[in-house]
């Protein structure tokens, strides 16, 4: 169905790698590895006709879909290739679309970004097959800027599938799913409906399950990352409160968590669990003074009942999974991580030599000096997470809250930012709250986890081995 001779791939102007000979077979199963940064979602938007190969070589770039012959327009991949990307995600925040989950799922029928007509018949038919094989039918008229990041990925899935393409490329697809989750959609890659089917994906996870897949290694790119020794993590005992939290939290009239009262101490680094749309980036919303509690409740910072939101973001951080909608495409590298010191999205106050040299030694503990001056939209995904978790770092917060930092990270990259982390957790001087649904991204220096029950709707401490 796609065949690829030998090509090279471009970003941001600066060849990558060199991909070919390849081609890809109904019913392939292949699983495209290598590190942040060397091509892969590269790859993937050549394969779906979104980019071009490097200048003249775009005949090596073939389509052949049934008795249809064989051509190099991209238009052929129009309605047969459809491609599932972290960036479709962002899309719909940047644009601030007001679209529910049904219409989101609809927009997979034309693949366009917003609904232009009303489906037919047959494909509401299909569209309320596709929300109740991923479980999400509860989400049908719920608006999709409202859901959990677990959720939106669902729904974004289920809007790849709904035009039945024979390729399906999936890069990092299963980020921000719950175990269940995860499980239920391998699942269903694997179930006999799929079997026609060609599918590509990248990911970092998952490895086991694509036992008995075809593998195309990327050949990485050159890292800049500094090597940061692990540093010995010691306990850091004090009665210092960063945090009192005590009432009902709410979003859009829906109870989250009741009769909340928790209390966070300084160096009592905390994992917060729980399903999908459980309620866990709501609670770090809330930490962060962007969320309220149910008049009558109160959210105390560092002892303090009057500090302003202004006041609190100099000393918060928070890391989100839609930070990448955020930036100005255009915004180069440097500028991203600066905003990260004023707290806001573009710079609107000078910047002076200090806060500048500040900015270069965390790029380099990071291992983003090299991208300093590209823009942010030419970045890889693996890159562009690695840039927003320096720019949460860049201002030496005293409370920093992690929501899914790690995913989209490769394995040697992952142990680089845990090692950072590591000698930021034993300081003592930053406290970390994070979430994550993969065992292998808590660090060993958490102290504490909770864990947000769907049935009860409260807090619920778990008994962590020290």
């Amino acid at each position: 169905m796609i065949r690829i001779d030998r090509i090279d791939l471009c970003q941001g102007g600066e060849k990558i790698c060199q991909v070919g000979p390849w081609s890809i077979q109904r019913g392939d199963r292949w699983w495209v590895r290598g590190p942040n940064g060397c091509g892969k979602s590269t790859l993937l938007r050549v394969l779906a006709g979104e980019l071009w190969p490097a200048p003249g070589q775009h005949e090596q770039r073939r389509y052949q879909f049934d008795a249809e012959e064989s051509t190099w327009s991209p238009l052929a991949a129009k309605g047969r290739v459809t491609l599932l990307t972290p960036e479709r995600q962002n899309r719909y925040l940047h644009q601030d679309w007001d679209l529910t989950a049904a219409e989101v799922v609809a927009t997979g029928f034309l693949d366009t970004d917003i609904l232009h007509e009303r489906p037919r018949a047959e494909e509401f038919a299909r569209l309320g097959e596709l929300m109740d094989q991923l479980g999400i039918r509860e989400l049908w008229d719920r608006p999709f800027l409202e859901l959990s990041q677990g959720e939106r990925r669902r729904v974004l899935i289920a809007r790849a599938l709904a035009n039945d393409p024979d390729v399906l490329l999936l890069d990092e697809f299963a980020e921000g799913l719950d175990q269940e989750a995860r499980e239920s959609l391998w699942a269903m890659l694997a179930s006999p409906r799929m079997a026609g089917k060609a599918i590509v994906l990248t990911t970092h996870r998952d490895a086991p399950l694509l036992e008995g897949w075809q593998a195309l290694d990327v050949e990485p790119m050159a890292s800049g990352a500094a090597k940061v020794e692990p540093a010995r993590v010691g306990v850091v005992d004090s009665d210092e409160v960063l945090v009192h939290v005590q009432g009902d939290l709410y979003l859009e009239s829906q109870l989250l968590i009741q009769d909340l009262d928790w209390t966070l101490f300084r160096g009592q680094h905390t994992a917060v669990l729980g399903v999908n749309g459980s309620g866990k980036t709501s609670f770090l919303r809330l930490l962060w003074g962007e969320l309220h509690l149910k008049v009558g409740g109160q959210v105390t910072h560092f002892s303090n009942p009057d500090l302003t939101v202004r006041e609190l973001r100099k000393q918060v951080s928070y890391f989100q999974p839609d930070m990448h909608a955020w930036f100005r495409p255009e915004q180069d590298v440097q500028e991203v991580i600066l905003s990260g010191i004023f707290s806001t999205i573009d710079l609107y106050d000078p910047v002076n030599e200090q806060q500048r040299e500040t900015m270069r030694a965390t790029a380099k503990r990071f291992g983003v000096t090299a991208l300093l001056e590209r823009p942010f939209d030419t970045l890889s995904y693996g890159q562009a997470r690695r840039v927003l978790l320096a720019r949460v770092l860049v201002a030496n917060p005293r409370l920093v809250l992690l929501d899914e930092p790690f995913d989209g990270l490769d394995a040697d990259v992952r142990e680089e930012i845990f090692a950072y982390f590591d000698v930021m957790a034993s300081s003592g001087e930053c406290t970390f709250v994070m979430t994550s649904h993969h065992a292998e991204d808590q660090p060993k220096w958490i102290r504490r986890v909770i864990e947000i029950d769907p049935e009860t709707r409260r807090l619920e401490e778990v008994e962590v081995e020290q």
